[in-house]
């Protein structure tokens, strides 16, 4: 397959010319090149980046941004950075904006952070909605807490890199034979002491904290294995500094200790922070509505109150509508994907998402703690955790407890308890996890990269375990399996059209919700925004159910229903026809292949209706039991909660999926127009291909490989290691040799694992390559009720 000429990304084209997977890319690279921004792809340097697809052509709320005359700066959240190639891009068209300073991008964290002169004529909206054209998307920077936390963890890992090197510096004369009644020896022994805990409070704290917390909830972590072998090396070092024993220093080693844990959990915690903030959608639920008498608060929602439901927010409660037509979508709460449109009178439920372009007065029918989108959207972000992983712990902390007080009252009855102190401290601090404490994270951080070039983000890092036990996949119908908007069915009706007619078409659409009005502005692509900023947009009727009208000096232009279909009409002249068609993502068939081919079983639930949903699985060949339609999102969560506990991947994209969610063991959403899941799923994709779904069960594949060999050498070398600790042969120097000696090795064995099967066939796993959307549309044809007609 071909891969885009702007992201990289791999994609099915209609044919040999074809050079872009979706309608975003091609738009953007035009403006690139365009605009002499050629400099761009130098600096991205053939690297994979996440298609753009249709966020050029969105319209974005922008409004809390403040007036450059009240502040002069501001730090935002960004979507759509990925490489040096889009830092520089954007602080080239910042530098364009009057009053300018400076713009810092960081694709690490997904932040922007800008300058200008104070009382300057410094644009900010005007420079959004140009950086928007451009693929990038800001939006206030959220999750303080999470980012907070993160700086919190990487400044612990420097603080202890210093402290272990003052630690192992200062202990180093010792292990070379320097003589205890050397003048600076006490002086030593006192810097050392002092490292490992200043490192024992930054970073045996962290870890102590961690494992206490957990203990309190009932449960274990791999931090209470972690602490427990640094509290035990710092006291028995603090008891053999006291007694003149030697034997009983590990002062260098609870320092380094300290450094390497916190290492490998900044590893394995920046990858899932960079992905949790890779995206800023916000949820189409508002946070108040706008009342006769001011914003109100949901919570403070009661029945008889009468609001507006802004266009394309979700209506938070169900209501009547109270004057005028509307037309809205239902998708988000059982899954149909055809607007609705709706008379005076008629009740609205609640999840209903509004697509016309002017606010409608709605009367709420039901408080707001009474509302299923309130159910819906009430499951918090949570990782799961591994059950296998917890009862191997239980296993390893007991084996350590028992053997580690064993050896000291085998030494004791002997006679010899100061010996049977140092065989215990030693067994407790040479069976730290410390080799896996690095490996582990390292291998999670592979798959991570793995799964990213395939379009798609872990959120979790207890994902890849948790991959292992699926033996369902679940998925939704509409905008899971199916693309979220209809595809047009010939794109050469649109570029075909003449200039009024494009210009027509494109005042038409641009700023519209309903799905097809912005399917026909990405065909329109850079052609209809240069003719929008030329000539400007204009004051658009709406008729809902109908279609869109607006009047000009060349008379009035239509789009909407017709006889063939959905038509643009000139008077009465009709100029082009538009016919659309539902369309499965591209590879759908192909990843299905793969995935039975792993004896996984496939199901489907769906709001939509039973026929759709039967006609959808013959086309992809599931069985019909397997297929089922018309669920409420109770019947979702109940099925996929019958399915058995820790064995179900459910993939969903809508407000009617959140309890599906809940109920399941592993959960993914493909990342839509009007997002919600993503806040709370394991992991989400971008890109409207289904591939990342054999690269994920691949990479975890693959990265259980990695660990089982890392697990295995930890196995071996625990053995070996506390057989010679109980015979009281350990000694600090020798732990110090051998802990980082065996992290290195655990990383080598993960690495070899973890990367073999990528490395030694790549053509093998091209299936894992995403498809992403190429206006190919996917026509099932062996049964009729998969492909229809839309009507704007």
């Amino acid at each position: 397959m071909p891969a885009c000429d702007h992201c990289g990304t791999r994609f099915t084209a209609r044919n040999a010319e074809e050079r872009y997977c979706c309608r975003g890319c091609e738009f953007v690279a035009e403006m690139i090149r365009g605009q002499g921004l050629d400099r761009f792809y130098d600096l991205q340097g053939g690297s994979q980046t996440a298609p753009v697809r249709s966020r050029p052509f969105e319209t974005h709320d922008f409004s809390w941004l403040p007036a450059s005359a009240e502040v002069a700066e501001l730090d935002c959240a960004v979507e759509g950075i990925s490489c040096i190639g889009c830092v520089w891009l954007i602080e080239r068209l910042f530098q364009r904006v009057p009053g300018a300073v400076r713009a810092v991008a960081n694709p690490a964290n997904g932040r922007l952070h800008l300058e200008w002169q104070r009382d300057s004529a410094c644009d900010l909206p005007t420079f959004a909605r140009d950086l928007a054209q451009f693929g990038y998307v800001i939006a206030p920077a959220t999750k303080v807490g999470e980012s907070r936390s993160t700086a919190e963890l990487s400044g612990r890992l420097g603080l202890c890199g210093a402290f272990m090197l003052n630690a192992m510096g200062f202990s180093l004369p010792t292990y070379l034979g320097m003589p205890a009644d050397f003048e600076f020896a006490g002086l030593f022994r006192l810097i050392a002491f002092g490292s490992a805990s200043l490192a024992m409070l930054v970073g045996g704290g962290y870890f102590a904290g961690r494992a206490w917390k957990a203990l309190l909830q009932g449960t274990l972590h791999i931090d209470l294995p972690i602490a427990l072998g640094l509290i035990a090396a710092y006291l028995g070092s603090i008891y053999g500094w006291i007694a003149g024993d030697e034997r009983l220093l590990y002062f260098d080693f609870v320092a380094t200790f300290a450094f390497l844990m916190l290492l490998g959990r900044r590893v394995q915690t920046a990858a899932v922070a960079r992905n949790r903030q890779r995206l800023v959608r916000r949820s189409p639920l508002p946070e108040s509505v706008a009342t006769p008498t001011g914003p109100v608060l949901l919570e403070e929602l009661a029945p008889g109150t009468r609001f507006a439901l802004e266009p394309g927010r979700a209506l938070p409660v169900s209501s009547i509508l109270a004057e005028g037509r509307a037309e809205v979508s239902l998708e988000w709460i059982h899954g149909e994907a055809d607007p609705v449109t709706l008379q005076p009178g008629a009740r609205l439920p609640a999840g209903a998402i509004l697509l016309g372009r002017e606010a409608v007065s709605v009367t709420a029918d039901e408080a707001w703690k009474d509302s299923l989108i309130r159910q819906l959207v009430a499951g918090q972000d949570a990782d799961r955790g591994s059950p296998l992983f917890l009862r191997l712990l239980r296993v390893y902390l007991s084996i350590v407890l028992i053997l580690g007080l064993v050896v000291f009252a085998v030494w004791s009855l002997r006679g010899d308890w100061h010996l049977g102190l140092q065989a215990m401290i030693s067994v407790f601090v040479v069976s730290c996890p410390c080799a896996l404490g690095v490996a582990v994270p390292l291998a999670d951080e592979w798959a991570a990269t793995r799964l990213a070039r395939a379009g798609a983000f872990a959120r979790h890092a207890s994902l890849w375990p948790r991959l292992r036990r699926v033996k369902h996949i679940i998925f939704d119908k509409t905008g899971t399996l199916t693309l979220e908007r209809p595809v047009l069915e010939d794109p050469s009706t649109v570029t075909a059209l003449e200039t009024p007619a494009a210009l027509a078409l494109a005042r038409l659409t641009s700023g519209s919700l309903h799905p097809v009005s912005r399917s026909l502005l990405e065909a329109l692509g850079l052609r209809g925004q240069r003719l929008l900023e030329a000539l400007g947009p204009v004051a658009v009727e709406e008729i809902p159910g109908t279609g869109v009208r607006y009047t000009a000096e060349d008379g009035e232009w239509f789009l909407g229903k017709g006889e063939g279909g959905t038509e643009l009409r000139h008077g009465q002249h009709v100029i082009a026809r538009f016919r659309f068609t539902d369309s499965l993502r591209p590879g759908v068939a192909q990843a299905l292949d793969v995935l039975r081919a792993r004896g996984l079983t496939l199901h489907i639930l769906s709001g939509d209706s039973p026929e759709k949903v039967e006609a959808l699985a013959r086309v992809l060949k599931l069985s019909p039991e397997h297929a089922k339609g018309g669920l409420s999102p109770q019947e979702k969560a109940r099925i996929v909660g019958q399915k058995g506990p820790g064995t179900t991947l459910f993939l969903g994209d809508g407000a009617n999926d959140s309890l599906a969610f809940d109920a399941a063991f592993v959960t993914g959403t493909p990342v839509v127009d009007r997002s919600l899941l993503e806040s709370k799923a394991d992991f989400y994709a971008l890109g409207s291909g289904m591939g990342y779904l054999t690269e994920l069960f691949a990479a975890a594949d693959a990265r259980a490989r990695g660990v089982r060999r890392a697990f295995a050498f930890a196995l071996a070398y625990n053995l070996a290691v506390v057989a010679l600790s109980a015979s009281a042969g350990m000694n600090p120097l020798l732990a110090a040799v051998l802990m980082p000696l065996s992290s290195v090795i655990s990383i080598l064995l993960a690495a070899t694992g973890a990367r073999t099967c990528w490395i030694e066939n790549p053509k093998k796993h091209d299936h894992g390559r995403y498809a992403a959307q190429s206006d190919v549309p996917i026509h099932p044809e062996a049964d009729e009720h998969s492909v229809r007609g839309h009507a704007a």
